[in-house]
């Protein structure tokens, strides 16, 4: 299948499915919903030299015509994560497999997520953990469909935590008439009040937060390029916050060097502080306005290398007594060996070389912003 066709059957079939779901079940079939249905916003087809692969991403509390991105990639396994080295799979992808409300994770990243993301415990699903740094394992041939997927690849150094609303992959040799009716029959299997490409959200608190919070994906706000970094994270910090079980954000500090009087100073794009006295220092690599020295607000363009680079700055900056020292007196907190984290677009690759390097000198965690929705929306369920 060409990847034109791919694009051609999944706008036409997932617009079609998607819009005859929000037409009929909430009002034919309110009361035995659990709760409100959320909708992807976004259809994200990526090209690899072997492989098609769609995912739906964004939430949104309604329906809206999904936004089409094209993209390309070095191949299926940097898409999913993991290395591509020989070793055992996690999971080897059968025919027309389909993985469901689980956590796919190798040995190391299951760890870092317990220690790390608590708020995940609620999300995990039917466990599939492994050994080997590979998650899966493909064979030609087959669609593989992944709904409500968490997908943690790494150790207890550096990790890459992804959550999927939906993600098929299909051989470039299959034909479109083929896929087609495989999407049908993926469909036509699913419960009816548990459509593909949705998720249902329980009734209470994470009802109310739906209708209060700006609930949808980074890349689909259209206001997002007039925003700063610090309008992105004021709009956004109680999702921050409860996704990472922390009670205070620190946006955008500047953390002058005392340790070295000729060095500039480092500004990270937030700190979080958390519940247990542990910190998080982080960036986003958004297409946010950042203000230069001397006032100027310029456009970032930040590649995850540069973004895993800043991270093993920061590292070095909380190592020294001296700067832990002003941090607390300028701040009010005392930071000590603060985790690093790296907030990336959910449709976004991640190379695991780049991990890798950076891991040789700090530990960092990368995770995308539809995985910090799933989270706040498990705190608040």
């Amino acid at each position: 299948m060409k990847p034109t066709e791919f694009v051609k059957v999944n706008s036409q079939f997932w617009g079609d499915h998607l819009r005859s779901v929000s037409e009929h079940l909430p009002a034919s079939h309110s009361r035995e919903l659990a709760g409100p249905l959320l909708y992807p916003r976004m259809l994200v087809l990526t090209e690899t030299p072997d492989w098609n692969i769609l995912e739906l991403v964004g939430v949104s509390r309604e329906y809206r015509s999904l936004e089409v991105r094209r993209q390309k990639a070095q191949s299926i396994d940097q898409y999913f994560g993991g290395a591509a080295a020989a070793s055992a799979p996690v999971v080897r992808v059968l025919d027309e497999n389909v993985i469901k409300d689980a956590t796919i994770a190798t040995q190391g990243g299951r760890g870092a997520l317990g220690t790390r993301f608590p708020g995940a415990e609620s999300i995990l699903g039917n466990e599939l953990i492994g050994t080997g740094d590979k998650l899966l394992q493909f064979a030609p041939g087959n669609y593989s469909a992944f709904e409500r997927v968490l997908l943690v690849s790494g150790d207890d150094s550096s990790v890459r935590v992804h959550w999927t609303f939906l993600a098929i992959a299909v051989h470039r040799s299959e034909p479109a008439d083929k896929y087609r009716d495989y999407l049908q029959r993926l469909v036509n299997a699913s419960d009816h009040l548990d459509p593909v490409g949705t998720l249902s959200v329980p009734r209470g608190e994470a009802e109310q937060t739906l209708k209060r919070d700006p609930f949808a994906s980074t890349y689909l706000l259209h206001d997002l390029q007039k925003n700063t970094v610090g309008d992105f994270l004021q709009q956004h910090e109680d999702i921050l916050l409860s996704a990472f079980d922390a009670t205070q954000l620190i946006r955008e500090p500047i953390l002058e060097r005392q340790d070295d009087a000729g060095a500039a100073a480092i500004t990270p794009d937030f700190i979080l502080e958390r519940a247990d006295g542990s910190h998080i220092i982080g960036d986003l690599k958004l297409p946010l306005l950042q203000t230069e020295p001397g006032g100027k607000k310029r456009r970032r363009s930040l590649t995850v290398p540069e973004g895993l680079s800043r991270l093993t700055q920061y590292d070095e900056y909380f190592g020294s007594p001296e700067n832990r020292a002003f941090v607390k007196t300028k701040y009010g907190i005392e930071v000590n060996e603060p985790r690093k984290l790296l907030v990336i677009g959910s449709h976004e690759t991640v190379d695991p070389t780049d991990v890798d390097q950076a891991a040789q000198t700090t530990s960092v965690e990368i995770i995308d912003y539809d995985t910090i929705l799933r989270l706040h929306l498990a705190a608040k369920s």
